[in-house]
Order: C-alpha cells, then structure tokens, then sequence
C-alpha cells in the first residue's frame, strides 16, 4: 500500500516538474497579450519564413489561442518523455531544465511575435527579425544554466 502511494506521488511530482514551465510560459503570453492588447492590429502574423517575412495571420484572440496551443503541445510531448524515463534521477533532471528552457525560448519568441505585429498595420510587411530566434535560443540556454545550477543535488 505504501509503495503504491509512493508510486502516485511520483507520479504527480513528475507532473507538475514538467507542466509548471508551459504553464509559467502561457501566462507570460496572455500577460504580454493583454499589455499589448489594444496595440494589436486587426491581424496578427502567426507564422514566419526563415528570412522573418510573415507568412500567415490571424485575429488577436485566435493567435493567442494558437500560442497556448502550441504550450499544450509542447507539455503532452515531454510528459510522455518523464514517464519513459522515471526511473534514472539524472534524466529526470535533464528533461525538467529541458522543459524549462523550451517554455522560454518559446514564450520569448511569442512575446516577440506580438511585440513585431503592433509595430506593423496587420499587413505582409510585418517581419521578425532572424536576431530574434538567436535571442530566444540565448534565453532558453540562459533559464537552462539557471535550472542546472539551482536543480543540483546538495551535498
């Protein structure tokens, strides 16, 4: 009986390691969201080319809906990867600065997608900068090396 409640603590710990990020990462959009809200054009850019052009659009409710979507994703795809791993402690640790990185490197890129969309009318002249992507992948190592170094078992 002990084992099992062990086991169903786990399990939630596990849970929540790796949903707190996608979480703490879609509030950061709706925040930036709703800050930048009454700025937005009619039409949000949503998807980019690699030279930065926008290439697709949507209104400021959907593209929201599409950036927590993606979060969604994101967090199914690496729970199912915690509970392939459950028993190795240091992948388990891997995979939560993983998450960690990830939900920020992707919460820096949609924050920046909306910063980049009230600069434009809604129209095909919207573009996001390539500098950007290297930012949010420098933000992602950043919260990576803050994790790795908080997450350290103490001695």
């Amino acid at each position: 009986m002990r084992a099992q409640r062990e086991t169903e603590v786990g399990a939630a710990r596990r849970t929540l390691l790796v949903a707190a990020p996608f979480v703490a990462g879609a509030v950061a959009v709706a925040l930036a969201f709703t800050a930048l809200h009454d700025a937005l054009p009619s039409k949000v850019a949503t998807h980019f080319t690699a030279d930065g052009t926008a290439t697709s659009f949507s209104s400021p409710g959907s593209a929201l809906a599409k950036h927590c979507l993606i979060f969604v994703i994101e967090f199914v795809g690496l729970l199912v990867a915690a509970f392939s791993i459950k028993h190795r402690t240091g992948g388990q640790r891997s995979l939560v600065v993983f998450c960690w990185a990830l939900a920020s490197a992707t919460a820096y890129g949609f924050i920046a997608d909306l910063q980049a969309s009230t600069q434009s009318s809604g129209s095909q002249a919207t573009s996001l900068p390539l500098y950007q992507l290297a930012i949010a992948v420098g933000v992602g190592v950043a919260v990576a090396a803050i994790g790795w170094v908080l997450s350290r078992r103490r001695s």
